[in-house]
C-alpha cells in the first residue's frame, strides 16, 4: 500500500490542486494511503480534513520584509523546522511527498531528500515562487502548469502537464444554489470569491458597489474566513454573504455567470475547467500579476490591477450586459492549458515508486 506526503499551506493556493491529485489518487488506486503537512494556523486544515486525509501541523519561519528585526532568527527557526520535519517524516513513513508549492514545505522536501524518499513538485504559477526554487534541486521529479514555466526548471526531470481542478466542481446544480439563496431565478448571478485567506480590499469593495450590482444581478460573496464585513449583509435579498462554502461551491459555480476573483492558481483552475467568464484582480507585487497577464495576453479572462469602486463596477456590469463578451472569455479560458494533469501525474507518480 503506498502512502503518499502532501504538503502546503498557508493560502489554498497550493493546497487545492493537490487535493485534485489526492481524489485522483485514489480513484486509481482505493488502497493509497494519504497525509498532509500544513500550516498551525492557516485555512487548509478543515479542508483537508474534510477530504478524510490525516492533517498535521509543522511551524516554518518566512521572510518578513516588514519584521527586519526578525531576520536573525529565521535560521534557527528553519533548523528547528527542519528537526521537526525529520521527526514527522520518521514518524509517517511516506513512499513519495508531493508539492505545490509553500514555504512549509520546504523543510519537508529537503529532509525527505536526505532520506531518500522521492520527491513530486508541481509549479502552479507562471513564474516560480521562493518555495519551488528552493525545493527544485531536492525534486526527483517537476510538473508545470504553463509552458513558458519549464525553462526556470531542469530540463532532465521537469515536463509541462498542466493544471488540475478539484472533479467535484463540475457537477454542481444551478437549481439547488437558486433554492438554497432565494436568488431570483431571472436575474444572472455574479460570485465574488475573497480567496482561502479573504482578501479585505475586494470585501470593502463590494461593500461600496453591492448595493448597485444587485439591482442587475444576484451576487454570492465568499469573503474568506474572519472577513466578512457588515455592510455586507444589509445589501438586500439578493446579495448572499457567506465567510466560506465547502461543498456548496460546486453549485455556486454552477450559477455563477460572472466570476470575481483574485489570480491564484487554484481558482484560475477551477474557472478553466467550467469555462466561467471572470474578472481577476491579482494580489499586487505577487506572482498573482503574472498570472492574470497571463490570461490578459490570451483574452481569457478581464484583469484589473487599478482597483476603485468604480472600476470594479463597471468590469462587472459589462460583462453582465454584454453576453458575447461573457461567451468570449468562457471558450478561450478552457484552452489556455491542458487541463487533468492530476490524472497523468498521479500514472507517472505511481511508477517512481513502483
Amino acid at each position: 500500500m503506498a502512502h503518499v506526503l502532501m504538503t502546503g499551506g498557508g493560502t489554498l493556493g497550493p493546497v487545492t490542486p493537490l487535493l485534485a491529485v489526492a481524489a485522483a489518487w485514489r480513484k486509481q488506486d482505493h488502497s493509497v494511503r494519504l497525509s498532509w503537512i500544513g500550516t498551525p494556523s492557516g485555512p487548509e486544515k478543515e479542508l483537508i480534513e474534510s477530504a478524510k486525509i490525516s492533517f498535521k501541523s509543522l511551524s516554518v519561519p518566512k521572510f518578513d520584509r516588514h519584521r527586519k528585526w526578525k531576520l536573525p532568527f529565521v535560521p534557527l527557526h528553519f533548523i528547528y523546522s527542519c528537526l521537526k520535519a525529520k521527526r514527522l517524516l520518521d514518524e509517517l513513513k511516506p513512499d513519495l511527498v508531493m508539492s505545490a508549492g509553500a514555504y512549509v514545505s520546504v523543510p519537508i522536501v529537503w529532509m525527505a531528500r536526505l532520506k531518500g524518499i522521492p520527491v513530486w513538485i508541481h509549479q502552479l504559477d507562471v513564474v516560480p515562487g521562493l518555495a519551488n526554487k528552493l525545493m527544485a534541486r531536492a525534486a526527483t521529479k517537476i510538473s508545470v502548469t504553463w509552458e513558458e514555466s519549464a525553462s526556470a526548471f531542469p530540463s532532465k526531470k521537469t515536463q509541462v502537464l498542466g493544471a488540475m481542478a478539484r472533479k467535484f466542481i463540475g457537477v454542481g446544480d444551478k437549481s439547488l444554489a437558486l433554492e438554497r439563496y432565494a436568488f431570483n431565478r431571472y436575474l444572472p448571478t455574479v460570485l465574488v470569491i475573497g480567496g482561502g485567506t479573504g482578501a479585505a480590499s475586494i470585501n470593502e469593495l463590494m461593500g461600496v458597489i453591492g448595493s448597485d450590482i444587485v439591482k442587475q444581478a444576484n451576487v454570492l460573496h465568499l469573503t474568506g474566513n474572519g472577513k466578512m464585513l457588515d455592510d455586507l449583509n444589509s445589501l438586500g435579498t439578493n446579495y448572499v454573504a457567506l465567510e466560506f462554502l465547502g461543498d456548496g461551491l460546486a453549485d455556486a459555480y454552477a450559477l455563477a455567470d460572472v466570476v470575481v476573483a483574485r489570480a491564484g492558481m487554484g481558482t484560475i483552475a477551477e474557472l478553466a475547467a467550467l469555462g466561467k467568464a471572470a474578472i481577476l484582480i491579482p494580489m499586487p507585487d505577487s506572482h498573482q500579476v503574472n498570472n492574470a497577464k497571463a490570461l490578459h495576453d490570451r483574452q481569457a479572462a478581464v484583469v484589473l490591477e487599478l482597483l476603485t469602486p468604480q472600476t470594479l463596477l463597471q468590469a462587472i456590469e459589462n460583462l453582465l450586459k454584454y453576453p458575447d463578451k461573457r461567451a468570449e472569455l468562457e471558450k478561450n479560458i478552457r484552452m489556455i492549458f491542458p487541463l487533468n494533469a492530476e490524472d497523468r501525474i498521479v500514472v507517472e507518480a505511481r511508477q517512481l515508486i513502483s
